[in-house]
């Protein structure tokens, strides 16, 4: 097509740029949409320049107008920013944030008494660079300390409603999805879930061990679901409309 594609777009309503995936296809019209890692907008193959600048015109509108109707569907596209002295809850515990830059290049992440979060991190990095390492570092450091309690969490709700067996827990940095299991009883959740209530992460406990006895979404699964968890469609709308809330 011979025109350079933008991969942001800066949003004025809420002073942020959120990343924005551009495809050219066989279409006739325009066709723009919110996905879980940035903005979408598909364009027809034949656009010239002068065409595109129309459609961006006429997406850069469309995503502001969806921003007053809607204020928080673009949060989860914005990354959180982390300041030293921060606090952060996890799992309904309050850690403070503590940052220290040190000469060296390598940056880590530990747990100090008091419930700190004590980060170091390298110097030579500019600050977008270094918030992304704090994300990172943060979403690591709580994973690892939350491992055995939620394995116990699991183990405690399996034997309740269950008695199925699994093989272990593990706590990922996944965007695509809450929870996860496979046909070898591994039950992956996704670190984010520890920024949700507690009540939310057992349901989402409870649904992956539900698949461990029913690998579907058919009527007999969700019987079991709600059997172990009546209200449970109260904690899928709480997921749905607070994605944004649990991103590090």
């Amino acid at each position: 097509m011979g025109i350079v594609l933008p991969d942001t777009i800066t949003i004025t309503n809420i002073n942020a740029s959120v990343p924005v995936k551009i495809t050219s296809e066989r279409r006739r019209s325009l066709r723009a949409s919110v996905g879980a890692s940035g903005l979408l907008l598909r364009i027809p193959n034949s656009f010239n320049k002068v065409q595109f600048d129309n459609a961006w015109l006429w997406f850069t509108r469309w995503v502001h107008q969806l921003i007053e109707t809607k204020p928080n569907i673009l949060q989860h596209l914005i990354p959180r920013q982390y300041k030293h002295g921060d606090f952060i809850v996890v799992r309904g515990i309050v850690y403070k944030i503590v940052i220290i830059t040190h000469s060296l290049k390598i940056s880590k992440a530990s747990l100090i008494p008091n419930q700190v979060i004590q980060l170091k991190i390298g110097e030579g990095y500019d600050a977008e660079q270094a918030n992304a390492i704090v994300r990172k570092l943060i979403a690591g450091l709580m994973a690892k300390v939350n491992l055995v309690p939620i394995t116990a969490r699991v183990t405690e709700l399996n034997k309740q409603h269950f008695n199925v067996r699994f093989n272990e827990v593990k706590i990922p940095h996944t965007h695509s999805r809450w929870g996860s299991c496979s046909t070898t009883g591994t039950i992956r959740l996704s670190s984010r879930l520890l920024l949700a209530p507690l009540d939310v992460i057992d349901y989402v406990i409870i649904h992956e061990l539900s698949h461990l006895i029913e690998f579907n979404h058919s009527n007999k699964f969700w019987k079991l679901v709600e059997t172990a968890m009546p209200n449970y469609q109260e904690k899928e709308k709480w997921l749905k409309e607070n994605n944004y809330v649990c991103r590090f």
